[in-house]
């Protein structure tokens, strides 16, 4: 699957917890929420940082360092929105890659375990998708001819 084709899948099925998603499409959603989230928190500092500039300006030259590093560090509206209108298709991909290797997507849920979690679910969602249909739906890829 390609970048493109993963991330209009993912879009499309915006809310859907159930059927199977390929390692590709997975993968490649996330690449894609990435870049979108950096490039939001990017603008939002633009933004954020031309309007603080100007107050520090009125300010005086006697900003402290504890007002830069509120620049950088304050909360980005641009990038929380982002986030919030792509929680919900990650989150569904996630259970939809879950389910691809034959897994519950309650399983998602370990994550709350500190570091072993994600450990546990990194291994399964770099496994190869189940070949065969499973209980969660047919394979998403077409079967190969062995050789």
């Amino acid at each position: 699957m390609t970048f493109g084709a993963a991330v209009q899948s993912c879009l499309s099925k915006y809310a859907v917890f159930r059927g199977r998603a390929p390692r590709s499409e997975f993968w490649w959603f996330w690449v894609f929420t990435i870049l979108v989230e950096v490039v939001a928190a990017i603008i939002g500092v633009m933004l954020f940082t031309s309007s603080v500039s100007e107050h520090a300006v009125v300010m005086g030259p006697g900003m402290s360092s504890m007002s830069a590093f509120y620049v950088y560090a304050a909360p980005n509206w641009l990038s929380g929105l982002v986030h919030l209108l792509l929680i919900l298709p990650s989150l569904a991909v996630t259970v939809r890659r879950l389910h691809d290797v034959g897994r519950s997507g309650w399983w998602f849920f370990i994550l709350f375990l500190p570091f072993i979690g994600f450990l546990v679910l990194l291994f399964w969602w770099v496994q190869p998708s189940e070949p065969r249909d499973n209980a969660y739906g047919p394979s998403p890829l077409p079967l190969l001819p062995r050789p």
